[in-house]
């Protein structure tokens, strides 16, 4: 065979030595095929989750807040706070991979007797649970799908208590689901009932107040333009309670530490202030001239001015009263009615065949490893004859290495 290394070469040496692969492949694939033979079967259980939504309610606004809003600020509420580029499947994939669902699941399924670790369990609590979540993290998946939907896989060797781990899976993020819910629904009640007997008293405050203006100065009765002034009043002051209210949640939510959302609205809560106390004295305000323009000076006296003040607390009063009444009782409506459950869009099922182990693809690896190998081996073995043969001077120093390597195992054997 003429030197050099042509494909030709690689042929000619595969067939030389045809009979040494074949005996050596058949000495490793036969050991293969029967231990990839004896591997225990594990099935495979998909489930596939919906993605979950933030929970809401249609009900009328507190001074520009709905009652999810509040539930955010007051509870850390799931789908009101969440970082950047997060979303709610996200948040569901955390819980899935928390530590007190994983404990959960892996002491009401007895998986701990499952991965023989009860005898540790039982002396040391801790030290079991810690190995059972290693096991159980090996056979279980959790990830979200590019479309947002939630995919767990949990793999066992038998395929019926994979569907009962998979069922308790999901049977203990709704109820995570539920409690976070619950507590957020619940918190946002005790908020609305302290913010509607802020309300009542607010409007107990202003009728005594018009009362008593009432009794000392008579009624006064207010033409169309005063009416659309006081009502200009009322509606400032209504945003003026949404500020303050706004302003009060960021601070509770951030445990009264210095946010610049807050900031900016304590701001716009004070320059509206200086605003209606200025409509209030009857001197028009930069940027509310139109309200009073129409109004001359002396068109009105002081006592009307400070009517109108008074009945606008009435009116802002009076209709946040009543839509706190309104929200308060669809909050304790929503937290007594059922909450929406995980939708689980494919539910735990026998998965019909098995996952593991792959035969034929672990058969298909062990053969092209070991064929490579033995080809590697036999190029080798003819560069080492190339050398001897043609290039003694460069194999002597080799020859001679390993004569002393020998010498060295004799020495020891001796």
């Amino acid at each position: 065979m003429k030197e050099g290394r042509q494909p030709l070469w690689y042929i000619y040496l595969l067939l030389k030595n045809r009979w040494f692969l074949v005996k050596a492949l058949l000495i490793i694939m036969i050991p293969a095929v029967v231990v990839t033979f004896m591997l225990k079967k594990k099935y495979t259980v998909t489930t596939m989750i919906m993605p979950p939504e933030s929970q809401t309610s249609a009900i009328p606004s507190i001074a520009g807040l709905g009652i999810s809003e509040f539930a955010g600020y007051f509870s850390g509420g799931m789908g009101f706070a969440l970082p950047l580029m997060t979303t709610m499947s996200d948040v569901y994939d955390e819980m899935l991979h928390s530590r007190s669902l994983v404990e959960h699941v892996i002491l009401s399924t007895a998986y701990i007797d499952s991965t023989d670790l009860r005898n540790t369990y039982d002396k040391n609590e801790q030290i079991g649970l810690y190995w059972a979540r290693m096991k159980f993290r090996e056979n279980f998946s959790a990830s979200v799908t590019p479309s947002g939907f939630l995919k767990i896989e949990f793999t066992a060797g038998d395929p019926l208590y994979a569907v009962e781990v998979s069922e308790s899976i999901i049977t203990s993020l709704d109820s995570i689901n539920m409690e976070i819910n619950v507590s957020r629904l619940e918190q946002s009640r005790v908020f609305l009932e302290q913010r509607m007997i802020m309300a009542d008293s607010m409007l107990e405050s202003a009728v005594s107040r018009l009362q008593s203006f009432e009794e000392e100065h008579g009624i006064i009765a207010p033409d169309q333009e005063f009416l659309v002034f006081i009502e200009n009043i009322a509606e400032l002051k209504r945003q003026y309670i949404g500020l303050v209210t706004e302003v009060a949640a960021l601070r509770t939510c951030i445990s009264g530490g210095y946010s610049p959302t807050a900031l900016f609205k304590e701001r716009m809560a004070a320059e509206l202030l200086e605003v209606i106390r200025a409509l209030e004295s009857g001197d028009p305000a930069e940027g509310f001239e139109d309200i009073v323009t129409s109004l001359s000076p002396n068109q009105y006296s002081r006592i009307q001015y400070e009517y109108a003040g008074m009945r606008a607390d009435f009116e802002m009063a009076l209709t946040l009263s009543g839509m706190t009444r309104a929200s308060l009782q669809q909050a304790i409506v929503s937290e007594l009615s059922e909450q929406q459950s995980i939708r689980v869009l494919d539910p735990p099922r026998h998965p019909g065949w098995k996952s593991k182990p792959k035969r034929v693809l672990i058969l298909l690896e062990v053969f092209l490893l070991a064929f490579i190998s033995l080809f590697g081996f036999l190029i080798a073995r003819e560069n080492l004859r190339d050398i001897r043969m043609k290039r003694p001077e460069l194999w002597e120093p080799w020859r001679k290495l390993f004569k002393e390597i020998r010498r060295d195992f004799s020495f020891i054997r001796r």
